[in-house]
């Protein structure tokens, strides 16, 4: 006979009996069902990175409205990977705590009636010749005081297990941006249909002089090529400048406030807190350090504050011109960039491929 069949015998043991039962569940499997559900949270993370590196592709490969409008589409799927994987990984975190709920319950009104089976047996060896009234008087108080001793930890698992099922539900029903919500891409403008202006124009292959064969550029580990930091090598309009306040800012606190970062996962697109992509780290970067500036693509920040030949810690080291990849300059010739799908936020060498290196100071 178990545990709780053993309370039921007992004067006014149901209660306490059924409480028993409902916490007796599987706080395991529920600890399964979140690690299933964080184990898709990243498989959409990378999914999310394979388009967003893929979109990427084509956005360095093509110019034009219907390339730009194709830019604008996908960064929809982005944006709903990102919620789905916030809601999976915040949904698993609320299974996780009703889990621990339930097992704590599950101990502490374990331990209570083992401990009421121990004291009832404990008054039986004592008297052995009572009767069954003179038993159920004696025992009735006690198995009362441990009811009332376990309602509690029954209350605070059932709230948790709630609560639970509430944020679970709420975390699903409302994510900001869903895949359903992201209409047929054949409709869209980049698409030839009638009515649709299509405009795709080959990029043209940035020229670039590489060190040591004439191009200028004193900056450590690839300083800035024949772009220059103030040049423009691309076709078409230059990139906006952003406005921005300086604040308290400095380079230290710039470099401070990437290292925060590392590891975190790269997601095209995303500007934090949880993953980023290279403008979108140093949006954030900046912004967490103290300046305020808007979240812009990395030639747009290549466009704003000013162009130095000789990085300081807390610059941004840009690649390209205009910019295709952006890092925030740690000094030694390092960088903290989130390099590129499936990757996380790191320290890199800033080293010249071939593209254009100049640098930004926004302090």
């Amino acid at each position: 006979m178990g545990v709780a069949e053993q309370v039921a015998a007992l004067p006014g043991g149901g209660e306490l009996a059924e409480l028993l039962r409902k916490v007796s569940g599987s706080p395991e499997s529920i600890r399964g069902i979140a690690k299933r559900w964080r184990g898709a949270a990243g498989k959409v993370n990378g999914y999310s990175g394979r388009i967003g590196s893929a979109v990427r592709t084509v956005d360095n490969a093509w110019n034009g409205s219907s390339a730009d409008a194709f830019v604008t589409y996908m960064g929809g799927y982005n944006r709903a990977g990102a919620a789905l994987h916030d809601a999976l990984t915040n949904s698993a975190g609320a299974l996780d705590s009703a889990a621990q709920a339930l097992e704590t319950a599950k101990s502490k009104v374990n331990g209570i009636c083992n401990t009421l089976l121990n004291d009832v047996q404990a008054w039986r060896t004592a008297h052995p010749k009572a009767d069954k009234k003179e038993e159920d008087a004696a025992v009735t108080p006690l198995v009362n005081r441990a009811l009332s001793d376990a309602r509690p930890h029954g209350k605070d698992a059932e709230t948790a297990v709630t609560q639970a099922m509430k944020d679970v539900k709420k975390l699903l029903d409302d994510r900001a941006a869903t895949f359903a919500a992201i209409k047929a891409p054949g409709d869209q403008s980049f698409v030839p249909g009638p009515g649709h202006t299509v405009k795709w124009e080959p990029a043209p292959i940035p020229k670039t002089t590489l060190q040591g064969d004439g191009g200028g550029g004193g900056g450590p580990a690839g300083g800035p090529s024949s772009g220059g930091p103030t040049g423009y090598a691309g076709d078409g309009p230059p990139p906006t400048p952003l406005p921005f306040e300086k604040g308290t800012a400095t380079g230290d606190r710039i470099v401070e406030a990437a290292k925060l970062h590392m590891g975190k996962p790269y997601v095209w697109g995303a500007n934090g807190p949880s993953a980023f992509d290279c403008s979108g780290l140093a949006y954030y970067v900046l912004n967490q350090a103290g300046i305020k500036i808007g979240d812009t693509t990395a030639a747009g920040y290549q466009a704003s504050g000013t162009p130095v030949s000789t990085p300081q810690p807390g610059d941004l080291v840009f690649f390209g011109n205009p910019a295709g990849h952006v890092g925030i300059y740690i000094g030694d010739g390092k960088m903290i960039h989130a390099p590129h799908a499936g990757s996380t936020v790191s320290i890199g060498t800033v080293a010249n491929d071939g593209r254009a290196v100049s640098y930004r100071r926004f302090t």
